[in-house]
Formats: C-alpha cells, structure tokens, sequence
C-alpha cells in the first residue's frame, strides 16, 4: 500500500508539471508547498528553541484555530510557535490573524519524504499540532520516526470520508495511530474513529474549537463605522450571504431582486468563498441589472450589491447584517460555519446542504436559531425576517445563547498540549 500511495504521488507531481503555465494552482502548490519560501518564512531561531509546529488546511480551519494558538501564546510566551495552511486563502487569513502573534507563517510541505524531512530540519518542532482533518501518510510516518509528537486537534469524520477510509481500514489504522492524541468533536466522531483502528486510549471527545470565539460587543456606533467604510447609508438595510460557491450566487441576486420590490433600500454584501471568483459575481451582479461595486472600490452612490472582494473581513461583516445567508448549502458544498454569524446575535439563513456542520446546523434548528430552506423558499425567509424584526431578533438571540454555552474548548486543549510540551 505504501509503495501504491508514493507512486500515485510521484504520478501526480509528473502530470501537473505540463498543466503550470495553465493552471496558477498548480504553480503554487509545487513552489510554496515544496518549501520554496520555507527560508524566509521560518525563522532561524525556531531551530534553537524547538518550537510548536501548528498546521490548519484552509480558511476555516485558521480561523478555527486563532483562539487556541492566542491562548497558547498568553500561557507559553517563551515557547516560538510555526504556523502553517495548505491553501494560499488559508495562509493569507493566518497572516491577517496571527502575524504579531506567531514567529513564522508558511505552507504546508506536499508528502513526499524528502520535503517532509527539509521542513523538519528547518523548523525543528517538539510538537505538532494538526487540526481537523489534516492526515497525510507520510507525514505521520516520519514524525513517529524521529519521535515527535502529532496531536490531531478539532477532529472530524464526516461518514463520506468514513466510508472512504474504510476501504483501507487496516493502512488507515497504521497511518492514525502514529498519531499520539486525537481529540474530536462528538460522539460520532469518537465512534468513526475506533471503528477505522483508532486506538481507544488516544481518542478524547473535546467539543468543537468553532464555538470558542471572543463574544463580540454589539454597538450602533461600530455598525455606523463598517457601513461607513462599506458605502453604506446608516437607514439602509443590509443582508449578507457569505462564502457563496457557483450556483448559488445566481439565486442570490435573483432574490435579492426580488427583495426589491418589497424593500427598496434594501443592500446584499455576497462574500464569494474564493478570491478568483469576485470577477464573475460582480459581472453577474451588473448583468442582472442591480447597482453593484466591490468592497475595495472608493465609488459614492447608493449600492443594491457589494461584493466583499477582501480576505479576512467577513466575520466582522456579519455586525452589519439583519440576516446572514450561510453560504456552500445550497449546493453540495457542505455549508460554513454558521457561529461566525450567530456569535453577533444574527438570525440564521441556510440551505439542505450542511454536512460540514451537520451537528451545529442540527443544534441551531433544534433550538430554533436557524432556519433551513430549499432554494425556492429563500425569497420568504428573507423577508420574513425584515418584515418580522422581533422574530429575527428572537432567533438570532437564540444562536448567541448556543456559542456561549458551548464555550470552554480552548482551555481543554491547552492541558492536553501542556503535557506534550
């Protein structure tokens, strides 16, 4: 089996060799994730001082993470810690997050022994921490070797991804156990693990790491201030639909049109999950006929659409809103993660597709902080929530309530991380 995944490695490296000078992804993954930059980003003093190697995949996972890396910081100040992200979006949030809080940020090596063993000389951990669902063969396999401890923190396993591994149950369980502590988020989590060979004295159920956020304080002035920046009147409504994916970016607007009729001063922020698709939405937005501008056009006039064309910005965002559409439901996507909204008290809008956050979205229908609909109800959610502001404040009351009471995480981690240290 292992020769069968280095091979398949190796055949992927060749194969997309011809495809960079078409395909810019490609080119980033085989510079920045074959440690081209590692030098610059790691600093020679890490080596020294063994640091805390944190590793999270992409936008939300970073954003998952910042607590517990800030709460690490304030209870190890001397202890240097590496940050990591596997995709450019990822590590431009870390830098946008972390970079007066961390020593070094980089990307992620690809599996190959050779890169793994580069970084692990550079950067020289006492511990690594990977978050979520981060499990690359090699990777773990070399760590084991040179003894350095891998915690896999905020684990999931969502039951596609179970029933994948399940195929090589006996290679999986090689690979998980040279992990030395898995933390999950729920019971299910805990199960699918230990039924793919998880050994039961290295599985802990933790909670979730997304509930655990500052609780922002709510004010007119800083609404006042955003909408400012934004090009917003202050008597303007506004909704948001955030991390939108294609697909849905058209039934967006057509019902946002549609809110028109109804609420003409009505304003949609659409915040599309990647950067290389601001261009198209906002095309789509003007070819729709509604009076559009990007985020970081310096334009006057009052604005139908804006399209959050930044990285970073959207959780603050959110103070603005009356209502949060959750973007990536709709279609197969997953969804993303709704407490980023429901942490400002915002009344919750998703679709059918929430598997990524099945047992949040599951808590938030059954304490009624969410509503779910199919594409063809969106238009009545929306304006139910402007023409009923009691029951939008109800509901996204409810939702606060959940993040709070479900807070505590962080601190959990970091007892589990201070034995390692």
């Amino acid at each position: 089996m292992w020769w069968l995944y280095n091979s398949s490695l190796w055949l992927g490296l060749l194969l997309s060799l011809p495809l960079r000078k078409w395909q810019p992804k490609i080119q980033y993954y085989l510079y920045y994730r074959l440690g081209r930059t590692l030098k610059q980003d790691c600093p020679v003093y890490l080596k020294r001082k063994k640091c805390v190697w944190f590793q999270a995949l992409s936008v939300g996972e970073v954003l998952s993470v910042v607590p517990l890396v800030k709460g690490f910081c304030q209870h190890w100040p001397d202890v240097p810690i590496f940050f990591s992200a596997s995709t450019m979006t990822g590590h431009k949030i870390a830098i946008n997050q972390l970079k007066h809080t961390v020593a070094g940020i980089g990307y992620f090596p690809l599996d190959f022994p050779s890169n793994i063993n580069y970084y692990l000389k550079m950067i020289n951990p006492r511990v690594i921490i990977l978050i979520e669902t981060d499990i690359w063969p090699n990777f773990l396999k070399i760590t084991k070797e040179k003894e350095i401890p891998c915690l896999l923190l905020n684990a999931r396993m969502s039951e596609h991804s179970y029933r994948r591994y399940k195929l090589v149950k006996s290679w999986f369980s090689q690979i998980i156990n040279r992990l030395s502590f898995v933390g999950v988020q729920r019971q299910e989590d805990a199960e699918r693990f230990l039924q793919l060979g998880v050994s039961p004295e290295k599985i802990k159920i933790m909670g979730n790491l997304k509930f655990d956020k500052p609780i922002p304080k709510m004010d007119e002035t800083l609404v006042m201030q955003l909408k400012a920046e934004l090009g917003i009147s202050d008597y303007q409504p506004v909704w948001i639909a955030g991390s939108t994916h294609q697909g849905e970016e058209e039934v967006i607007l057509k019902t946002h049109k549609a809110m028109l009729r109804f609420f003409p001063k009505l304003c949609l922020i659409i915040a599309p999950r990647h950067p290389e698709r601001f261009d198209s939405v906002v095309q789509l937005a003007i070819d729709m006929g509604l009076r559009t501008k990007r985020r970081t056009e310096n334009k006057e006039g009052e604005w139908e659409v804006i399209v959050l064309d930044t990285l970073g910005e959207l959780a603050r965002m959110y103070a603005v809103a009356s209502f949060v559409f959750i973007g990536g439901s709709l279609v197969p996507i997953g969804g993303h993660n709704p407490l980023e909204a429901a942490i400002w008290g915002k009344p919750v809008i998703f679709g059918p597709f929430m598997f990524n956050f099945s047992e949040i979205a599951k808590q938030m229908l059954k304490e009624k902080a969410a509503i779910q609909v199919k594409e063809k109800e969106l238009f009545n959610a929306c304006r139910d929530f402007l023409e009923q502001p009691t029951l939008a404040h109800e509901i996204g009351g409810r939702g606060k309530t959940i993040v709070i009471n479900n807070q505590g995480v962080v601190e959990g981690y970091l007892k589990v991380i201070e034995s390692y240290l």
